[in-house]
């Protein structure tokens, strides 16, 4: 399949601009490039933040994820749009947009089923295709969600990571909740966090190891905050709900004990979501999980309708994002990547601002 737009190295074209470049494992620098060339249907965003995700972070460690090297990734972008191709309608110099980074097919079977964040022929910019750690981007048109001038565009580049907890909302939850657990305040968590006390729940638990973590979730209104090096997760759980455990557990950090105790703390008929991926293998005890009728979903990504409430949810401060935020300079991209390497407690979402 052709590119829809192609990022050379400087020597090869014009007008360089600043990128962070994938040349392999923990071979990431900031370097001069030529910025993309406009297809027909491309826009180019002069980009304002691009965040750090934890796919970013496996691909600077080394773990294949198939993109192509050399490479820029980033795909958590908001910008302004500076110049678009031929085809493009409908956009002005100088919008502020936000980057909805999955490009669908539209045409196989999951699409057709509405099922697009599960395409089988999925384009990913910042992953297939070049993304936002440079100073400049070019996005399909499709791609792009404009947003209102009161929405910070650091804040902004948040649409993309909060529009995977809000599918998973969306696609699970219908009602008012009780009681829900997090496991993990991390980014994920910790905007999980929030949409379940937007979804009604009354009581909500979040563990974590970060003691900075567990400060920031309990000024975003956690009922009870756990230390898992400190407290036994699924006790302390319990005993918020006097034994009977929670309607709802939210799996987002990726590790076999958290995915067992989400299970564990669940009330007879509660469901379990997974959000984050990770490689641990995890037993379960079927013989727990079948006779309380327990329910466990997984959920990948998000669509369209999911990017564009995120971003009503960030514009109306209904979500709070910036006490994760740590703001750092593209040109310290590589420091900030090694720092989550070594010593991930610092920062909770890097943004990398051009």
């Amino acid at each position: 399949m052709q590119p829809r737009c192609s990022l050379v190295p400087k020597e090869e074209g014009n007008n360089p601009m600043k990128a962070l470049v994938n040349h392999g494992a923990r071979q990431w620098r900031v370097q001069e490039w030529a910025e993309p060339t406009l297809r027909p249907g491309d826009v180019l965003v002069e980009v304002a933040a691009c965040g750090i995700c934890g796919t970013d972070l496996h691909a600077y460690k080394g773990l294949d994820v198939g993109w192509p090297l050399p490479g820029i990734p980033g795909h958590e972008i908001a910008g302004r749009v500076l110049a678009w191709g031929s085809e493009v309608r409908g956009f002005s110099a100088g919008d502020r947009v936000a980057v909805q980074p999955l490009l669908y097919c539209g045409l196989c079977e999951d699409c057709r089923a509405g099922r697009v964040n599960l395409c089988s022929h999925l384009e990913f910019v910042g992953g297939s295709l070049a993304g936002g750690y440079a100073e400049r981007t070019a996005v399909p048109a499709r791609g792009l969600f404009k947003l209102p001038d009161s929405l910070d565009l650091s804040q902004a580049a948040m649409a993309e990571t909060l529009s995977t907890p809000v599918h998973a909302f969306n696609q699970n939850v219908s009602g008012l909740l009780r009681s829900v657990a997090v496991m993990g305040a991390g980014t994920q968590g910790l905007l999980s966090l929030q949409l379940a006390l937007l979804a009604g729940a009354r009581a909500v638990a979040i563990t974590d190891v970060v003691p900075r973590r567990l400060a920031v979730a309990e000024e975003l209104g956690a009922t009870l905050v756990i230390n898992a090096r400190e407290q036994d997760p699924i006790e302390s759980i319990l005993a918020m709900t006097d034994g009977r455990g929670v309607d709802l557990a939210i799996e987002a950090a990726g590790k076999a004990i958290s995915r067992q105790q989400a299970l564990h703390v669940l009330r007879p008929g509660g469901m379990a979501i997974f959000i984050a991926l990770g490689t641990e293998p995890t037993p379960i005890d079927f013989m727990s999980l079948v006779p309380r009728e327990l329910q466990i979903r997984g959920t990948q990504c998000y669509n369209d309708d999911d990017f564009a409430l995120a971003i009503e949810l960030l514009a109306s401060h209904a979500v709070h994002v910036e006490p994760l935020l740590t703001r750092l300079p593209l040109a310290d991209g590589r420091e900030a990547f090694e720092m989550l390497v070594t010593d991930p407690g610092q920062a909770i979402k890097v943004v990398l601002e051009p």
